[in-house]
Parts: structure tokens; sequence; C-alpha cells
């Protein structure tokens, strides 16, 4: 065809040399002239290849610490000429320009230079120039050059290479130009995220190497999941090693990711437990059952017992490793995924003869991450802060006395309740053993009345040994009305923990004397929408 070009002259400068061997040997057995920078022509050279070096063209060495290098016209009039423009041809006759068919280019890792928590001198010095230049300059002229932006293009330029024997269409170098700007761009995106100021009204987000997923909420939806490449792994479900299992939904990462924080932050909310564990069972993103024990099988059994019709079809998060015993409690209980920090070899085992069942490893969440959370709306995208940190404020509104034995209860109610979706209701529960769970959970109506009258708690299922009178009900926002109060007052409840900011405040804390109930406020909303 009319549109293919052979290679006679590459630029290769690279930063990391693996599997650059393999291309080096068969640009050389084709006969293409190799033209080079330091590291790189050393590598070449090594490989018993000869090689020019861009010092000997430009006629000028590199310069300032090896920040200048590359950038010389002889380099880039050789890569932006058009081939079919007799002027530029001319210029490149006239001042001994040599045409250049292929740039092979290997960025500075700057993403993972700051992963590693490098100083910002280092960080700074990881900013490429010259390689991010002759990206764009290659790519800009696809109709005559061959760009490979990154290792991970290598593997197709030799498949081509061996396949064309050099010969490359418009159609191979234009494929090659795409992916050249999506790695300059992603590279610009990480440096602007590393130099983005706090209240900025700029925002940029690149994603790569998106993962298909079996489905979306819907089977009829197409969906793909996404890593975020600036966040460190242990800060993060999206790193998590899936050890068995069918493939992941959209509705499976969310619960998944809700499971995960919900059982991570109850982990962190409790400090009186010695050898704690955690226990999430979520289901449609509210967690409909959350313990936190001295004893993994307890804190299943109590996270289970929340709501045992609800736990069908759940995903389970633990923070500590599951054992043999825990894998066989679950017998023929059906659930969707189970995600820990480890699993024995036993548990596996056990696990391993329910084909379908998911298991995720990933450790526990820190308390406080920094991510952000972004959510699209039509035409647009909401970013927002996680809503980390525990809640230190419990101040005292009424006339009976919110003991001081009740606070760390408190805390891990609050915990429970903000990942529920609002408006969210939450009673919490403490064992005579110290042990927490979640006993009862209303959320997701149009007003707090209606998540309080649809509590799945005791008055529905009576559970042994919760009693209403020593539990906690912990809204997420203040009640606007007291008629929240009165329904409470009607289960029996004698502690309520709120935020407080309503007009309507005295009101409330009035309901809350008449009744002989004890009220906090937090002075700190949790919506989860």
């Amino acid at each position: 065809m009319a549109d293919n070009k052979k290679i006679k002259t590459a630029l290769v400068s690279v930063y990391h040399k693996e599997n650059l061997d393999g291309i080096i040997k068969r640009l050389n057995e084709l006969g293409v002239q190799l033209i080079s920078t330091g590291g790189t022509k050393s590598f070449i050279e090594s490989l018993g290849i000869q090689v020019t070096s861009v010092e000997s063209l430009t006629g000028y060495p590199s310069i300032l610490g090896g920040r200048v290098k590359t950038l010389h016209p002889k380099i880039f009039g050789g890569i932006l000429s058009r081939r079919d423009n007799q002027g530029d041809v001319s210029q490149l006759t006239e001042y001994a320009i040599p045409e250049i068919d292929l740039v092979i280019v290997d960025l500075y890792p700057f993403e993972s230079t700051v992963a590693s928590g490098a100083s910002e001198q280092e960080i700074i010095e990881k900013i490429d120039i010259g390689g991010i230049s002759l990206i764009r300059a290659a790519a800009k002229n696809f109709k005559d050059v061959v760009i490979v932006p990154s290792q991970n293009e290598y593997q197709s330029l030799l498949d081509l290479l061996n396949e064309k024997n050099g010969e490359f269409s418009q159609e191979d170098r234009k494929w090659f130009a795409g992916k050249a700007f999506s790695v300059s761009s992603h590279y610009d995106a990480a440096i602007f995220s590393y130099f983005n100021d706090e209240g900025s009204d700029a925002e940029r987000i690149s994603l790569n190497n998106g993962q298909v997923l079996r489905y979306g909420e819907n089977p009829h939806q197409k969906a793909t999941f996404y890593k975020f490449n600036n966040v460190p792994s242990e800060v993060t479900l999206a790193n998590a090693q899936v050890l068995q299992g069918k493939a992941l939904s959209y509705n499976n990462m969310l619960d998944a990711d809700a499971a995960w924080k919900a059982a991570s932050d109850a982990f962190h909310s409790v400090t009186h437990i010695e050898n704690k564990v955690a226990v999430s069972v979520i289901k449609h993103l509210n967690p409909c059952g959350l313990a936190v024990t001295g004893n993994m099988l307890e804190s299943l059994e109590l996270a289970w017992a929340g709501d045992p019709i609800s736990a069908f079809g759940s995903i389970i998060c633990f923070t500590e490793t599951v054992t043999k015993e825990v894998a066989e409690w679950f017998g023929s209980k059906f659930v969707e995924i189970v995600i820990a920090p480890e699993f024995t070899e036993e548990a596996l085992e056990v696990f391993g003869k329910r084909k379908n069942l998911r298991l995720l490893v990933s450790p526990v969440k820190p308390e406080i991450t920094n991510e952000k959370l972004y959510r699209s709306v039509s035409g647009g995208m909401l970013v927002q802060d996680e809503d980390e940190g525990m809640d230190t404020q419990f101040e005292k509104v009424t006339q009976k006395e919110f003991g001081s034995e009740k606070i760390n209860l408190a805390k891990f109610g609050v915990t429970a309740c903000k990942h529920l979706k609002s408006n969210a209701i939450a009673i919490v529960t403490q064992k005579e053993n110290g042990a927490f769970w979640l006993t009862g959970a209303g959320m997701g109506q149009p007003n707090r009345l209606d998540s309080l009258r649809h509590l799945t708690m005791p008055r529905f299922n009576m559970k042994e040994g919760v009693k209403l009178e020593e539990s906690v009900l912990i809204s997420d926002a203040f009640f606007p009305f007291r008629d929240s109060i009165e329904t409470a007052n009607e289960y029996g409840v004698k502690y309520i923990v709120e935020p407080g900011g309503s007009i309507r405040d005295q009101e409330v804390i009035d309901a809350c004397n008449e009744f002989g109930i004890a009220m906090v406020f937090t002075g700190r909303r949790h919506f989860k929408h």
C-alpha cells in the first residue's frame, strides 16, 4: 500500500532497559540505523551493535546534569519533518538533519517516585522534559514516524517488526500515536495532581488499564473498573488480590468497597477490646450487620445476627485472618464475597469447594487516607473528601446523664451509622463481655421518622442479649421534629446520639427530658447519599 513506510533510522532513549534487547537486535537485523543517548547507548553497545550518539549528531554534549540531551533541531527536525513537503526535505538537506522514522521512549518514573515518599527535589528531577517532547513530536507526525511511548508497547512493536520486516502502515503508525497521547496525557495529569493545591478549581483524572467487569448495575449495562495509580496499594481495595471465584460485577465492586470500609472503620472506632476483630455484612451498600469483639467467630455470629434475612447474598469483610473454623461456619449460607487480610490454607481448602464464591485479600483500611470521592452527574462530576476520622465531641444536652460508659459504644455507633444510606438510624448494643454490635438499622427513607419506623431491630426479631434501654440510637443528622423522639421512646430507647443543629433542637431536647432519654450532640453530620 502507498502509505506503508519502512523504518530506516530509529532514535532510542529509555529509562528502563528491560525487554529492549530483542527490539534492538531485530532493528539491527533489518539494517536500521540507531541513534541514542548516554545510558541507552551503552546498553546497545553492550549487545555488540553499532549506535550513533545524540551528542555526535547535535555537536552538543548532554548538559545541565542530563536535563538537556535531545532538545535540538537536528533531533526534532528529523522527527517533525514532513516527508511529502519539499520545503521540509530541502531544509533537512541544508542542515544535514537525518530523517528519524522510529522513536522509542520510556519516561522517567514520576508516579512511582512520588509513591515512594521521595523528597521534593527527587520528584522534580523525575519530571521528564526531553522524553515527553519526543513523544508528542513523533505522535504529531505519525504519518511519517512510529512512536513507541512506553514499555507497554514493546511487544506490539516487536511483533510488527517480525511480521512486516520494518514496514508500517498508516494505520499502524496512528495506533502507536494514540498510545503516545495516552501516555503523555496521563503523565501530565500525574504531575498536575502532585502540584495541585487544596481548594484548586481544577481537577485531572487519568485512568489506564481498565478491567472489563461482568456487567454494570444491571446485566444490560456495560461496566469497566479502573485503578488510580497515584494511591498506595495499602490504602485501597482496588489492589485486592482475588484468590478464587467468578468475575466481579459493578455491584460486587461497590459492595466489596462498602464492606471493607465499614469493617475497617469499625475496627478503628473500638479501643477497649484487646485482639479486636471487626466483621461487616453488607447488602446493597448498607451494613446489615457489624460487630467488633475479641473473637473472630463471635464477631461473625453477631454481625450475621444483626439481620440474618438480609445477610443472604451479602458481602462479608473480616479485619483478621480467616481460619478453617470460620470458613466452616458458613456451611450452606449463600454469600457473594468474603474479604480478609489473609486466609489460612485450611480455610482456602474449605472455601475452594464453593467455586463461585469470591475471596479477596486486602489489608485493613487505615483510619485516614485523604482519598477523594468522585461521582458523575449528567454533564459533570462532583468531587469531595472521604468522610474519615472519628467523632470526638459528645456534648450533653439533656437532664439525664449520658454516662461515660456509653461513649465508647456511641463512637462505634456513629461509625456504623455513617456507613448507612441517609436518612440513617442505627441501634448499637454492648454485650456483657464488652462486644459491640449493630442490632438495628434504618436507612434510605425520604424522611428520618420512616427510617426509625423501618428499623430492622429487636421489635421485629428479638435478639438474645439486646436490651433497648441499654442500647444507643444514633442518627446521621439532626432530628427536625420531636416525633422521632416519641417513636424512639415507644421502642424503649434511653440513649440517643445526633449532630444537633436544627432550629428545633430545643423542642427535641425537651421531648428527651420529658421521656427520660439521655442525648448528646456530636456537632458533625454523616450523610451518605
